[in-house]
């Protein structure tokens, strides 16, 4: 619960490597925020830039900055940012990503007006040119949901970007810190949220990813698909059978038309295989094995 005052502190943790490039306008879109009551944690992963050159220029009494080394795992370094909190509410950001001046009053107003959700969501979309949308999380932009999410993460109708989440810092005692044995663990995160906790959904795009050549996730795409993999796994017992075999089918079907654009084709049919085994009954994947053989062929 939130304490009786009207403007709870959330503390807002970054982490970065390598971050030069963005990192100032990130920390604008911070200070650029119409709610003013927070702290900015800023965790270095080791970078050999000058990201903390750049950091140290900005000048920001509410920024704390904390050099970890490099670690290179970003759930031990967002759960670093977590253990130097002091706000009662936490958000986080990516040293490349953007926010809506309005993200933080919006999540703040809607967590005091359902005090029983333990986190809030928000829309948002990715982006190579700053306000030039390439692809939004949600089809809607407004209104919101308040309810039980965690079914839903599963049939990807929530998106569950850490950047779009604040939470009530007490339910990390409830639902566990950042898995420090993933590279990937923000989805993970989310998802033991809602085994735990209601959610508010805002579907208004108040945040803002940017993607470019040099984004961690896209770099690797491979090791994220197989996390992906062991997160449903790992969460099988708690899902319809349905729900489950659905969300493997949708991610093998991903992780087959990603190795076509990397011309691995062996691989790709062997995971449109995995797909088919968790519904049968779809001609999905038979056409897309169908092509990847096409391609073989044409090499």
């Amino acid at each position: 619960m939130l304490s009786a005052i009207t403007s709870p502190k959330v503390s807002i943790i970054i982490s970065t490597y390598n971050g030069a490039k963005y990192i100032a306008e990130t920390i604008e879109s911070i200070r650029s925020q119409t709610y003013q009551n927070w702290e900015l944690i800023i965790i270095d992963d080791g970078s050999d830039d000058n990201t903390v050159e750049i950091i140290a220029g900005i000048k920001e009494e509410r920024m704390l900055v904390y050099m970890a080394g490099r670690i290179g795992i970003n759930g031990r370094v967002k759960n670093i940012g977590v253990s130097k909190a002091s706000g009662e509410l936490i958000a986080f950001l990516d040293h490349d990503d953007l926010w809506a001046p309005s993200k933080l009053e919006k999540q703040v107003a809607a967590l005091q007006q359902y005090p029983m959700a333990g986190f809030c969501l928000t829309g948002g979309y990715n982006f190579k040119k700053p306000g030039e949308p390439v692809e939004h999380f949600y089809k809607q932009n407004g209104g919101m949901k308040y309810g039980n999410i965690f079914i839903p993460l599963f049939r990807s109708e929530v998106a569950g970007f850490s950047q779009a989440l604040m939470l009530r810092k007490e339910c990390i005692a409830v639902a566990g810190p950042f898995k420090e044995i993933q590279s990937f663990s923000d989805v993970d995160f989310i998802i033991s949220l809602s085994r735990h906790f209601k959610a508010i959904v805002l579907y208004e795009s108040l945040v803002y990813r940017r993607i470019h050549d040099e984004n961690y996730s896209y770099s690797n795409w491979e090791k994220s698909n197989y996390e992906g993999i062991e997160i449903i796994e790992s969460y099988k017992k708690f899902l319809p059978s349905k729900v489950a075999s659905d969300a493997l089918f949708r991610l093998y079907i991903n992780f087959g038309e990603q190795y076509l654009q990397h011309a691995a084709s062996g691989k790709a049919i062997n995971n449109f295989f995995r797909a088919w085994k968790n519904k049968p009954l779809s001609a999905v994947p038979l056409k897309k094995t169908a092509k990847a053989i096409l391609y073989l062929f044409k090499k």
